[in-house]
């Protein structure tokens, strides 16, 4: 199995466009988010969404994908905890299109996505984006506080702080880290 590419996933949207008979609107989430919208290459077999997955959808985009010779399925949310007005701030993927209409998370609401979880793979994908679409260090921040740790995260504070500060110093080095910790509150007894 390949890596699933950028060019990919667009070729793929466009052939189901071209088949389908009503308007849809798709909100990716996860790592295809990371791909479409910022051109990682990673290994996957889902593209998560965060809306039910149609049903003439589902089965179009399963034969158009199999035809391109991948094995991708669409998948409805799964574990997303995401900042608080994500939605506001998806990006609209401007291809050829008739019907469906594809959006994708903005590269801060993906990154806070996957630090909500901190399995390794999500902090690679984090990696991956920052490399492709630098993050800016004081918006991630300002995010992480505003929008997601005191609004939408569920389950442990201190872990998901935790997990930003090593996303942040992977991506900014210690001395970014030792200043977020202050920004966002975090102690050694947090």
């Amino acid at each position: 199995m390949e890596p699933v590419k950028k060019e990919d996933l667009e070729g793929l949207f466009a052939r189901v466009d071209a088949r389908i008979d009503k308007k849809i609107d798709i909100f990716v989430i996860g790592g295809a988010a990371a791909i479409v919208g910022y051109g990682i290459q990673k290994f996957t077999q889902d593209v998560d969404l965060d809306n039910s997955v149609d049903p003439q959808l589902d089965e179009i985009f399963k034969s158009e994908a199999r035809a391109m010779g991948f094995e991708l399925y669409l998948s409805s949310k799964g574990v997303f905890f995401p900042p608080d007005g994500y939605r506001s701030r998806m990006k609209f993927l401007d291809f050829p299109k008739r019907n469906l209409r594809v959006y994708y998370l903005d590269k801060y609401d993906l990154a806070i996505s996957k630090i909500d979880r901190g399995i390794q793979k999500d902090m690679d994908d984090i990696v991956a984006v920052h490399e492709k679409s630098p993050f800016e260090l004081e918006e991630l921040i300002n995010i992480f506080s505003k929008e997601y740790i005191t609004v939408a995260a569920v389950g442990d504070p201190r872990g998901k702080m935790m997990n930003l500060l090593d996303v942040i110093s992977r991506l900014f080095g210690d001395e970014a880290m030792n200043v977020a910790k202050v920004k966002i509150g975090f102690t050694d007894r947090s």
